[in-house]
């Protein structure tokens, strides 16, 4: 991760050279929500499975239209079977919670010049890093740490869930659009949407099939057994697990955020005036 940071940085201070700094940097602020797209989720997310998202972050202009932006942000992402409309889901009764840090290096275009109009929509794009860590809590009120036990066979160290383990730091790729108004020379305020391609399936930790109830007892793993499946905590009976899928693997997880953003630039004679 580290080395990752650095080239982040690294990549947007050959960008900001010291003949240029001051001329065309901007820092910005924003605030909204976040919301996630996966396993634990069916549709579109509810209000209830919003996540409060802030991010901050600096820009250097390239030219009139394009910029560079390296965007700190704070977010997360959350999902609960009891709000499912599928009896199916219902009955897995599987829920999640996470904090997400993300550090991202984004290049912005503006659709029109920011000299002529006050309103300019815009697009950006660019890879990402990001942190994660699923939890719940379990039927005695604890919080649990999902990737360290294994619900889905990752520990029971057999040949055919050796390819379920997974970083809790990894990159995405994001894509957003948003639209700003110019209050002043220096002084912007504008509305995005944001999405996160991700290269995961476990954001929630749910992604495939379910383990045996007996594979789990032989290897002494009762917490991942318990968790990998929690219908009994509301009257269900365990799966017939040759029938019945925990997750779809065939599609990865994905989050997204919308947020108000405030820009505010640091000279108000640098070269492009947005």
């Amino acid at each position: 991760m580290k080395k990752i940071l650095s080239l982040l940085f690294i990549s947007l201070l050959i960008i900001v050279s010291k003949d240029t700094i001051g001329q065309g940097i901007g820092v910005t602020a924003a605030a909204g929500g976040s919301a996630y797209l996966g396993d634990l989720v069916q549709g579109t997310a509810s209000l209830k499975q919003l996540y409060p998202a802030l991010s901050l972050g600096i820009n250097y202009d390239i030219s009139e239209k394009f910029r560079a932006r390296l965007n700190f942000s704070t977010l997360g992402a959350k999902g609960d079977d009891k709000l499912n409309k599928s009896d199916t889901y219902r009955a897995r009764n599987l829920n999640f919670k996470t904090n997400i840090w993300e550090v991202a290096l984004l290049g912005e275009y503006d659709f029109l010049k920011a000299s002529e109009y006050d309103i300019v929509p815009y697009v950006f794009l660019g890879p990402g890093i990001y942190h994660f860590d699923p939890t719940t809590i379990d039927r005695h009120g604890v919080k649990v740490k999902l990737h360290d036990i294994g619900t889905e066979g990752q520990y029971l160290g057999l040949p055919a869930y050796s390819g379920r383990q997974y970083d809790l730091t990894q990159l995405n790729m994001q894509l957003g659009i948003g639209a700003r108004y110019k209050i002043s020379p220096i002084v912007t305020l504008g509305f995005e949407l944001s999405f996160r391609k991700l290269f995961t399936d476990y954001l929630d930790d749910v992604s495939s099939s379910y383990p045996s109830l007996t594979e789990f007892a032989n290897a002494g793993q009762q917490e991942a057994s318990e968790l990998s499946y929690r219908g009994d905590e509301v009257g269900r009976e365990n799966p017939d697990i040759k029938t019945f899928n925990r997750g779809n693997p065939a599609k990865k997880d994905s989050y997204y955020t919308f947020q108000l953003r405030g820009s505010f630039r640091l000279k108000k004679d640098s070269h492009f005036n947005h």
